[in-house]
Order: C-alpha cells, then structure tokens, then sequence
C-alpha cells in the first residue's frame, strides 16, 4: 500500500491526505475565535463580580453550611440548613436557594464588607429579624 506525501505545515497537523491546509488553518482560527470570544465573556462576568467588592459590598462568593462537629468558628452560630458567608460579610443565609440567589445578584440585597461604611444589615432579606 502506498502512501501519499503529507505536506508538512507548522503548527497544523493534516488528518488526510485529500484536505488542504487552508482547510485545517481555518478550523484553528475558528477555535481561537470561539476561545477568545468566552474568554471575553468570562472576563466581563468577572468585572461585573469585582465591581461589587469595589463599592464596598459583599459578593457571597463563597460560603459554608451546618455541619456538627463545626469545622469553622461561624458554623457553630447556623442551625440546620442555613449557609454562612464566607467571603467577607458572615451573612446568614436560610438555605441553600437563599444563597444562590444572592449570589447571582448580590445587590439585590447589599451587604457591606466589614471595614467598609454602606447600606444593608448583614443578613439576608429571607431572614428578617435574625
């Protein structure tokens, strides 16, 4: 059986023998545009999400729940179910979907960071008078 030269071109790495390297070189510059257009997109998500630590508040990025023993010093203050702020403000959440929503929006309810002067109380708006 004989084979057919495969002509070599830097950085592209030919499949078959019938394609073309123009083929293969616009797949690769298809792929980087697709990365670079999600890259672009993941680094505005995270503009928008340091933006908020910027104006002085919290963005609950982080956060631990009830476990007995605790593990953390503020998991002896949750009782079953409820999720603390860990990302700076403490803020007691009721579950984990009182979490996730102000996650995803954490100015629905602003909490500002401790060495910071700003509005919002330090608990979630689902958990009046705690």
């Amino acid at each position: 059986m004989r084979r057919l030269p495969r002509p070599h071109h830097e950085g592209v790495l030919l499949l078959y023998a019938d394609e073309n390297s123009a083929d293969e070189l616009e797949a690769v510059l298809t792929q980087r545009l697709d990365v670079d257009l999600e890259m672009a997109q993941m680094h505005a998500e995270a503009d928008v999400w340091h933006a908020v630590r910027d104006r002085g508040f919290c963005n609950h990025g982080s956060a631990v729940g009830y476990l007995n023993p605790p593990v953390h010093e503020l998991q002896k203050r949750l009782k079953l179910g409820e999720l603390a702020c860990t990302a700076g403000c403490e803020t007691i959440f009721a579950n984990d979907e009182d979490w996730y929503v102000n996650l995803d929006d954490p100015m629905l309810n602003p909490v500002p960071l401790p060495r910071r002067s700003g509005i919002g109380g330090g608990r979630s708006a689902s958990h009046p008078g705690a």
